[in-house]
């Protein structure tokens, strides 16, 4: 025999079940929207950390054009004592000052540019404002060269970083009656670049020629 109350006791426990059930589907849904907005944010970061990292490769290869920009005006210059004298508004520095090894990127060159420094324009001339290059994806590129040197004048009337050949002469036992001979071959210039690009990207990149 059934009880009266069975009916009205079975729809309560189905209401509470289905009250249980919603509960559980917002609870899920909470969690699964917290998730996608996760994910939605770990993808921004990535493909923003994804840009700049391009935008800072892009501005080290544009370093090159300031590079090749100073080594040619250094063989341009070469010949008749043309780098024996500071040309400021070229960005030349006939002589050098020793640095810290903590003044490295823009520390170095905030310590330097007052010697001068060349903006590079889109001709690869330096200009004197106005240095955006169209031909490098934005990047305005400037540079400034040193000869390591104690001072200005001739190589040969200052202490000057100079690679040296040296030749030494023979005898009948070994190191017996040698004699060397050195010779200067060429003075050391230090050309630093910097190179400023999109979303406030900053390179800097060096390089040591002879001539």
């Amino acid at each position: 025999m059934l009880n009266k109350y069975t009916p009205v006791l079975s729809m309560r426990n189905q209401r509470r079940q289905g009250g249980v059930v919603i509960l559980l589907v917002l609870i899920v849904l909470l969690a699964m929207t917290l998730g996608g907005l996760a994910l939605m944010r770990s993808m921004d970061t990535s493909n923003l950390i994804a840009g700049n990292m391009a935008f800072q490769q892009a501005a080290t290869q544009a370093a090159d054009t300031g590079v090749e920009a100073a080594v040619a005006w250094l063989e341009t210059n070469n010949a008749g004592g043309g780098l024996n004298s500071n040309l400021p508004s070229l960005g030349y520095t006939a002589s050098t000052v020793n640095m810290t090894a903590s003044q490295v990127g823009s520390a170095f060159w905030s310590a330097l540019s007052a010697s001068g420094v060349c903006r590079l324009g889109a001709s690869r001339a330096c200009v004197v404002s106005d240095y955006f290059d169209p031909n490098k994806g934005g990047n305005a590129v400037s540079y400034m060269i040193q000869r390591l040197c104690d001072g200005a004048g001739s190589p040969s009337s200052t202490a000057c970083a100079i690679p040296q050949v040296s030749a030494g002469g023979s005898g009948n036992n070994e190191g017996a009656g040698d004699t060397t001979i050195t010779r200067v071959t060429a003075v050391m210039y230090r050309i630093t670049v910097r190179v400023d690009g999109p979303r406030n990207t900053t390179s800097y990149v060096q390089a040591l020629v002879s001539l």
